[in-house]
């Protein structure tokens, strides 16, 4: 047996709605697309507040430790453009906030390389101390020290690599230990996290509603 999908009728615009849709003045169906992306760009702005994709799961956190929601600062400078008083393009007056936002829609990988991270960043300091996280990616890899008593070696403390080893040398010993070679440029693994754009059924319903406001207006 097929499944079946009851629709509601009002769901649907009807042959009718969309040629008297057509007909109205370009003023009016600019109205009414700025105002159906105002309406999506509010459910973008509720989905980044919970968490939620446009299927309702939870987005991806981030990885490691760290906290705070995801894509918290793409609410802002999320504009509708209305083109040529037909086409709605809802996206982002910031260029590289609208790709950013792409790739993780799409669950892209985000090239970066060693001046990007420089300019980001800044330059690392090589001869300061090792980092708490590189002292423990070297006791994870099993960097090993000698004994005081010089009798074979154990594993450091975290302490002591951070006393003993410094930036520069821990990043050389981890490319060593982990077969990772010296390069210039990698990708950036990003999750796919959907936040803009609603359900069709979810969009003709607002539509409708609009263009039934859009009637009584001057």
């Amino acid at each position: 047996m097929k499944p079946t999908v009851n629709v509601n009728q009002r769901d649907v615009l009807n042959m009718q709605e969309k040629l008297a849709m057509l007909a109205l003045p370009p003023r009016k169906r600019i109205w009414i697309l700025k105002t159906l992306g105002r309406w999506e760009k509010a459910n973008t702005s509720k989905r980044i507040q919970q968490q939620k994709d446009i299927h309702g799961q939870t987005l991806t956190p981030k990885k490691g430790n760290k906290r705070g929601k995801v894509l918290r600062r793409m609410a802002k400078g999320l504009t509708p453009y209305v083109r040529n008083a037909n086409t709605l393009d809802l996206t982002w007056s910031n260029k590289l906030t609208a790709r950013i936002a792409a790739r993780h829609h799409l669950g892209q990988k985000q090239k970066m390389t060693k001046r990007q991270m420089q300019k980001r960043w800044g330059t690392p300091d090589y001869s300061a101390p090792c980092s708490k996280g590189q002292a423990r990616k070297l006791r994870e890899l099993g960097y090993m020290v000698p004994r005081k008593s010089g009798k074979g070696k154990k594993k450091p403390t975290l302490k002591l690599l951070m006393a003993t080893v410094t930036h520069g040398q821990a990043g050389l010993i981890i490319r060593e230990l982990s077969n990772q070679p010296n390069v210039s440029a990698w990708d950036i693994p990003l999750a796919e996290r959907q936040i803009l754009g609603s359900k069709e059924r979810e969009v003709t319903r607002q539509l409708i509603q609009i263009f039934e406001q859009a009637k009584t207006r001057k």
